[in-house]
């Protein structure tokens, strides 16, 4: 499937790419937008197709940030971690911690989640389940959306189209929990001139999301930003992910932001 985000939706993170969805139902807006939307939804499916998550490694660096009331850092964790492809999923491999190397403990920690990850691949591909979580770019996405060519400028360089989503008018569709956020989100997306790749997207809630239909809290604020770009040949990766998000689960208020760079890309034969 190709996910935009993968779940869960508080962690409020990109991906891309990922299965056809249902057909998308007329919505008012810019044609000459959507058909720039489509033409990158056919990429997409030229990524699905070949598997192409599964034919690249690369390193990436992580940040979190926990806030206090006051809006002050509280906790900071960073490190660095290779991603690398197991049947055809990254896996996200620590390797460390504010710039030290793991030591004996930690790599028996990274080692049972990565045999955990590996089982819930097997168990996923024996029971196939729908994600409730992940956000797929499908046809029934672009469905909930009014798209907007605002015109054409650069970004790192590359001609691109600039293009503004908001949710259309009227009520929309509610199949599965992440459809909640969807419907109340905002944004703009960057697509190279010349690939219809999409370069950028910038994202932001419009509306609190009510969680369990506000029994269990709600996500007050959430923001992000996931840049994309060639890393090898024709192929387009992440290369860079920001986002904040503020949420309120019963009694408890936490605000997080969190910053990813990938880098050092490199073809792999087959899967780890």
């Amino acid at each position: 499937m190709r996910k935009w985000w993968p779940a869960p939706l508080l962690a409020i993170a990109f991906a891309w790419p990922g299965g056809a969805g249902p057909a998308a139902q007329p919505a008012a807006g810019d044609d000459d937008a959507r058909a720039i939307i489509f033409k990158a939804l056919e990429r997409a499916v030229w990524y699905e197709e070949n598997n192409v998550a599964a034919r690249y490694r690369s390193r990436m660096t992580k940040e979190v940030r926990r806030f206090d009331g006051d809006g002050d850092v509280r906790t900071r964790d960073v490190g660095d971690y290779e991603v690398v492809p197991i049947d055809g999923v990254p896996f996200e491999r620590r390797l460390t911690i504010d710039g030290r190397p793991l030591n004996d403990l930690e790599r028996g920690w990274v080692a049972e989640r990565e045999a955990e990850f590996r089982e819930e691949l097997r168990e996923r591909n024996d029971e196939p389940e729908e994600d409730e979580d992940a956000i797929i770019f499908n046809e029934e996405l672009v469905a909930r959306y009014v798209f907007t060519l605002e015109g054409e400028e650069p970004f790192r360089n590359r001609p691109s189209h600039q293009i503004a989503f908001e949710p259309r008018p009227g009520r929309l569709p509610v199949r599965r929990r992440i459809d909640y956020a969807l419907n109340k989100a905002k944004g703009r997306v960057w697509i190279d001139r010349e690939t219809y790749e999409p370069a950028r997207v910038e994202f932001e809630l419009i509306d609190r999301v009510r969680l369990w239909w506000g029994m269990l809290g709600s996500i007050q604020q959430a923001r992000g930003s996931l840049d994309r770009g060639p890393v090898l040949g024709d192929i387009w990766a992440r290369i860079q992910f920001e986002s904040y998000s503020d949420v309120r689960v019963v009694f408890r208020r936490t605000r997080r932001a969190e910053f990813r760079q990938w880098r050092d890309f490199e073809l792999v034969d087959v899967d780890e």
